[in-house]
């Protein structure tokens, strides 16, 4: 009875770790914002084998890129930028599953700069 019991409750817990792990790609987005004259990082999102998005949004100078994270690899992807005539800047890129994603932002300007980045488009 005690391994009939154990083996439903395994189960239970496989299926209800499975089923979140299922949900949280794709369609997770994150953001984060740095106060004027400093930078700031996202959190990292996983890759769905799909096109994602980033974006970058100040009403001053600033600068921001995406990175890439995957085993044994890690790379720059995207340089983004914006100025007091260009408040806004993206980018479509593909995220790959088994790769973790980062952007990280920069204020170079007494405006905040904030950074979005999800795992769609």
């Amino acid at each position: 009875m005690k391994k009939k019991l154990l083996s439903i409750g395994l189960t239970a817990i496989l299926t209800i770790v499975g089923a979140s792990s299922a949900l949280a790609v794709p369609g997770d987005s994150t953001a984060v914002t740095a106060l004027p004259n400093a930078s700031d990082q996202t959190r990292g999102i996983a890759g769905a084998d799909t096109n994602g998005k980033i974006t970058l949004q100040s009403r001053g100078s600033s600068s921001a890129y995406l990175w890439e994270s995957c085993p044994g690899n890690g790379k720059r992807m995207v340089d983004l930028s914006t100025s007091s005539s260009k408040t806004e800047d993206s980018s479509v890129v593909y995220m790959k599953t088994g790769c973790t994603y980062y952007g990280y932002v920069t204020s170079n300007s007494s405006s905040s700069a904030t950074l979005y980045l999800r795992n769609y488009n």
